[in-house]
């Protein structure tokens, strides 16, 4: 079965919006870490040693299709049974340089988690911003980032095989490759992911069909074809972060062979989506240590490799991407 991030406006915490021009117009899901433990799903809360202070956690993944949303909120003691501290009365805001662009204003959205936003600000390719988030009783939080300069899809092939699975399951089993022509001279960090597209339905008594909202899913495995492609698997949601010190300046494909489920007796499959996500050397650092904890510990929180963190006087990410998208029928 697949791993779920639903489409609700504002309704969840892991969100996902995109054009129909087959641009992703909106990823938004955080991840919320400390040094040395992390929370990797929207329903897990961040813990401390006991008797430690609380730390002040800062979250946000951006693009230059969207503006800012900025998350935080405060640790807590490992034996606490109160529920996360969502921070409601911090002041924040987004600089280029000395240059103050627009302070963000808080969103409470019903039953879902608070958050920071700009209402007129789009990040420019490469630029250096800045946050600076201050609460009562702690120091001033800062940290820089960019988004860089996209690098485009070159040439991206999608071949599934539909069968019969458990149940009134259907399985598909699919190729895909996908080619891109890395920039020369400089370091360059991609995140590769996949999606299907499906739509909820009910058929009323009135045989009225009543469609819910759609949602994308993670596909149950994604395997890369060649074991010494240069690629890391991300085994949150079966997605790769690349880093292209193996290739550099060259045009270079990778294949998958993957697989993933359906019931269409309660839901209609969509576009297949292919994303090609240029990302910061910050984000790219961040979701390749997540991925390492989990690697060597099975678990949030153990020991082991400490999560990349780029905020001065706190603990997450700030870190800017690109996306481009391609999309393909489940019947082409």
């Amino acid at each position: 079965m697949f791993f779920v991030y639903r489409i609700l406006s504002r309704t969840l915490t892991c969100k996902l919006q995109f054009y129909t021009t087959m641009r992703l117009s909106r990823i938004h899901y955080f991840l919320l870490t400390l040094t040395t433990s992390l929370l990797f799903s929207c329903e897990d809360v961040v813990n401390l040693p006991v008797d430690s202070i609380p730390e002040l956690v800062v979250f946000s993944n951006f693009s230059d299709q969207n503006g800012l949303e900025v998350y935080v909120y405060k640790t807590r003691s490992i034996l606490s049974n109160e529920p996360t501290e969502y921070v409601k009365n911090a002041g924040v805001k987004v600089l280029a340089g000395e240059e103050l662009l627009e302070q963000l204003h808080l969103v409470v959205p019903d039953e879902s988690i608070p958050y920071y936003s700009t209402s007129h600000f789009t990040p420019e390719f490469d630029k250096e911003y800045t946050i600076e988030v201050n609460v009562e009783g702690y120091e001033t939080i800062t940290a820089k980032n960019s988004v860089p300069t996209p690098v485009n899809l070159e040439d991206v092939s999608f071949e599934p095989l539909v069968s019969p699975g458990k149940g009134d399951d259907v399985m598909v089993n699919f190729y895909t490759s996908v080619s891109l022509r890395d920039p020369a001279g400089i370091e360059n960090y991609y995140h590769l992911k996949f999606y299907q597209e499906l739509t909820p339905f009910t058929v009323v008594s009135s045989n009225d069909t009543i469609f819910g909202a759609t949602y994308l899913a993670y596909p149950t495995s994604v395997d890369k074809v060649d074991e010494n492609a240069p690629l890391t698997k991300y085994d949150k949601d079966q997605s790769y972060l690349i880093k292209d010190t193996y290739f550099d300046g060259q045009y270079i494909t990778f294949n998958f062979n993957g697989q993933y489920s359906f019931n269409p007796t309660e839901t209609v499959p969509g576009r297949f989506l292919i994303e090609l996500r240029t990302v910061s050397k910050a984000y790219f650092l961040y979701h390749e240590s997540l991925n390492r904890q989990f690697q060597n510990n099975g678990s949030v929180g153990g020991e082991g490799d400490v999560v990349f963190n780029n905020i001065d006087n706190g603990v997450g990410n700030f870190a800017g991407f690109t996306s481009k998208v391609n999309s393909f029928k489940l019947t082409d």
